[in-house]
Formats: C-alpha cells, structure tokens, sequence
C-alpha cells in the first residue's frame, strides 16, 4: 500500500488557533490601473514575530479578483495585498475597520528586463529536480488550499535562462484545479520572488496522469552560486479534491504565502527545472 503525504496535515502543523472573539468581515474586489479585474492576490498582514498572532490571518483573492476574509476583532494591523506583477497594496485598519466593501487597486510593477545570450551550441541541462524519488504528495482541499504552496530548495551552479518546468500528476480528483508556480531567491531569511509574470497551469481530470511541461512567458534568470526555491500550490478548483503529484526526498518548504508562515521539511513535490547556460 503506497503512503500518501496529505498537504492538510501540513497546514494544520503550521496553522496557530486564534482565540475566539467578534470579528470584521472585510470583502472587496481587486484591480488593476485600467480597473480590469486582479485574479489571484495574496491577501494578509506582514509577517510577525512567533507571538504575533496576526501573521495567523490571510486568503487568495479569486479568479475574478474577488475576496473575503475575517479579521478577529483586536487585529488592527494594515493590510497587505501581493501579486507578482504588481507593486505591494496597503490598506490601513481605518479603511477596512468598518468592514465596508474595498476596492483596492494594484499599480503595475517598473520591470527592467533580462538580457542574456545563449549559446547556438548550448545544450537543454537539468538544473533542479535531481534527488531520489519518494512516495505520492498530495494537496487536499477546496481551491486555494489555505494559500500554502510546497516545493524544493536548490542552487544554481551558474547563470541560466529558464526553458521548462516539469511536475509529473498521478492523480486528480478535481473536474479541474488551476496551479501556481513561483520562484524565489533565498536571501538569508527572505523569499524574494523572482518573477514578473505568474505561471498558471490549469489541469483536468479528464486527462488523468500526465506530466506537466511549462515553458514561462518571461525571461527568468537564475544567477550562479545562489539558493533558490522554486514551488506549487492549488489556487483555484470546481471543488473539495484532492491532487496528487510524484515527490522526492530533498530539502523543501512548506510556505504560506498569506501569513508568512514557512516549515522546513525533508520531502517535497519533485519540481524539476531545465534550463540553458548563459554566455559571459
């Protein structure tokens, strides 16, 4: 009988209760500039110490750029609204205090894009992904599974221009999901995404099996002799599934990207990253 990794568990490890109390009801929408619909914001405070409890609170917008979240009463933080694309939106407990519908309005990011030059010769390598093989990973829930998303640690050997990501699916109980992926640099304690664009993948249960192949819009540079974490989680779903990927046994986190929560693990979802070197 095959073991399966049950993400829920996860999330009930790094979960802290909050104590019951009256709370306010802040729902709203989000949008861009042009005021075209945000899918898929990170929705929380900033992260605090181990005894701040509003670090506890946070969800995803949806796909059209719709949210709900319930603030226990004696949080009186800011709110934070965070998306790859966009700069960081800030709300003040004044503006939401009242639980009032919000329209927040995210600014678009000032990108400076990557030059690189690869090599007509310069052959497809593996950068990440090489480990053994585990038993299955599964994440359990409705959507957005708590805004938890999982993945490995690795580090780049030298300057490369990502070509594909790779994820093999072996099984789904949705009709349909939609995942993230993200990438960040590990700065000491920090996890700063690298991205300017999301990566959406969205999979069907009519397809079964499958391995993911995806091949970002965007130039992503991974710079030598630096650690990176590259993840996946569930932002989107029909319905309660659960979704099961092949695993590996390497070092990995398990990171809320709404409470700023991150658990430290030995196994994770088996990302692999391909990718070719860039010439100096």
């Amino acid at each position: 009988m095959k073991k399966t990794i049950i993400f829920a568990m996860l999330i009930a490890i790094m979960t802290i209760a909050s104590p019951v109390s009256a709370q306010t009801i802040v729902k709203g929408h989000v949008v861009n500039e042009k005021g075209e619909t945000v899918e898929y914001v990170s929705i929380g405070f900033e992260e605090g110490d181990s005894e701040d409890q509003s670090s506890n609170v946070g969800t995803i917008s949806d796909a059209k750029g719709n949210f709900e979240l319930e603030i226990p009463a004696n949080r009186k933080n800011d709110l934070v609204f965070t998306h790859v694309s966009f700069q960081k939106a800030i709300v003040p407990y004044e503006t939401y205090a009242n639980g009032q519908q919000l329209t927040v309005t995210m600014k678009d990011k000032m990108v400076e894009l990557a030059e690189v030059v690869v090599g007509k010769k310069n052959k497809l390598q593996k950068i990440a992904g090489k480990a053994i093989s585990g038993p299955v990973a599964s994440f359990r829930g409705k959507g957005k599974v708590d805004g938890t998303e999982w993945g490995p640690v690795f580090k780049s050997k030298k300057d490369y221009v990502i070509s594909n990501i790779l994820l093999t699916i072996k099984g789904i109980s949705y009709q349909w999901c939609v995942l993230s992926f993200n990438i960040y640099e590990i700065q000491g304690n920090k996890f700063v995404n690298i991205l300017n664009k999301p990566i959406y993948h969205r999979i069907e249960k009519r397809n079964g099996k499958q391995r993911l192949d995806i091949q970002p819009e965007e130039t992503i540079v991974l710079r030598g002799k630096r650690k990176y974490y590259i993840s996946v989680m569930v932002v989107d779903s029909d319905r309660y599934g659960i979704l099961d990927m092949q695993s590996q046994f390497k070092t990995s986190y398990a990171r809320s990207i709404t409470k700023g929560k991150k658990r430290k693990l030995p196994i994770g979802p088996a990302i692999q990253v391909k990718g070719y070197e860039i010439e100096q």
